[in-house]
């Protein structure tokens, strides 16, 4: 045996350069990745700015409105370089954009494009962010105790349910929410103490039943207590909603909640169940592997085998869509702010377009586009640094 064969006992050896080579792959995907996200943005931006092009009307004149002279339209449309060829005003527009000028408004008095569009931004992403997490909350637990109980009456309650606000769009569960809790809060309040009332009265005669046929009264008494839980919070807690408009966090947390509530939870329904039905198929998968089934075959715990054994690989695909879900919302949104007034991007864009004002609604629609490629792009690189597998597929 040469020296050269020789190695120390109990460390495995590794290929020359294997550390080396895979640095060197995700370096390349994660460059791929970036240059496609240029790209992507660069084609939006291109396509939107000539579509815009195209859209009937002067915005120059309706800016200005009806009692301006052609003079003062040609000399408006010549200072901000509207009389030149359309393909010189996307490079002029693609240069500014890339020393973070985004133009003047249209509408009087001009502003800059990015002013508004940084006043309003904070809302749209304070709204985002509460929606995912709030899904998140829900959803989770729904999904550990459902793929639990799977094919038992908790399970089979909450999938009816989900099914539901599935079928429901987000502009049509805010109709019903200011409805209900702006308009009706009294009988809002009534209701959930009756509701609280119904749901301890099942529970005990859920609970005795369970007690008679010598199986254990969990599940019914923890079902149950939630859905008190929630009446009993809806009569004691439920605040004096806003119909409309927006208190900033500068003025009190409390308000700032209270009046961003209503919005959030309208766009929490359909991300709760699209959440919730695509972990509990993963972790009813990951129930059944060998794996898990040896765990509980050494007696480990019910909450060792659910959160450690089955929620944390089945959290990869959910990543993924809590991802997409994020650049949905950016435009998403629109709908929503435009009924409660909130002053995000969505109000501002309804109203851009509105007023003709395509400089906004450029400037918006690519910080939309931004966001969105920029988060799905980072959520892609997340996955493939976490599963290796995902870079030999796409590189």
């Amino acid at each position: 045996m040469t020296a050269t064969e020789i190695r120390p006992a109990g460390k495995a050896s590794l290929p020359a350069g294997r550390g080396r080579t895979r640095r060197g792959g995700m370096t390349r995907y994660v460059l791929a990745r970036v240059a496609r996200l240029l790209s992507i943005i660069a084609g939006v931006t291109f396509i939107s700015f000539f579509l815009l092009k195209l859209t009937p009307g002067d915005p120059v004149a309706t800016a200005l409105g009806p009692e301006a002279t052609p003079e003062q339209v040609e000399r408006l449309r010549a200072s901000l370089g509207l009389d030149r060829p359309a393909w010189e005003q996307y490079l002029d527009w693609l240069g500014g954009v890339l020393h973070g000028d985004f133009g003047t408004t249209l509408t009087q008095p001009s502003r800059p494009v990015g002013g508004e569009l940084a006043a309003r931004l904070p809302v749209t992403l304070q709204l985002i962010a509460l929606t995912i997490v709030l899904s998140l909350a829900i959803s989770i637990p729904l999904a550990v105790w459902s793929a639990h109980r799977a094919g038992r009456t908790f399970d089979r309650a909450v999938s009816s349910v989900l099914y539901g606000l599935v079928a429901l769009p987000g502009f049509v569960a805010a109709l019903l929410l200011v409805l209900v809790f702006v308009f009706h809060a009294d009988a809002a309040r009534t209701a959930g103490l009756a509701v609280a009332g119904a749901a301890l009265a099942m529970t005990v005669v859920a609970a005795l039943r369970s007690r008679r046929a010598r199986s254990s009264p969990l599940p019914p008494l923890i079902g149950g207590g939630a859905v008190a839980a929630v009446g009993l919070a809806v009569y004691a807690l439920l605040p004096d909603f806003p119909r409309q408009g927006f208190v900033p966090l500068g003025e009190g947390v409390g308000a700032n909640l209270t009046s961003v509530a209503l919005p959030v939870i309208a766009l929490t329904f359909v991300d709760i169940a699209v959440f919730t039905r695509l972990l509990r198929g993963d972790m009813i998968t990951e129930l059944a592997k060998p794996h898990v089934l040896a765990s509980r075959a050494k007696g480990m715990s019910t909450a060792h085998v659910l959160l450690r054994e089955s929620l944390r690989p089945s959290m990869f695909s959910l990543i993924t869509v809590v991802g997409l879900t994020i650049g949905q919302l950016i435009g998403g949104t629109i709908i929503v702010e435009h009924i409660f007034r909130l002053p995000g991007v969505g109000s501002l864009l309804v109203a851009s377009v509105r007023n003709g004002d395509h400089p906004v609604v450029q400037a918006a629609i690519f910080v939309i586009a931004t966001v969105y490629v920029t988060v799905n792009s980072l959520i892609d690189i997340a996955y493939a640094y976490l599963d290796p597998r995902v870079r030999q597929v796409n590189s």
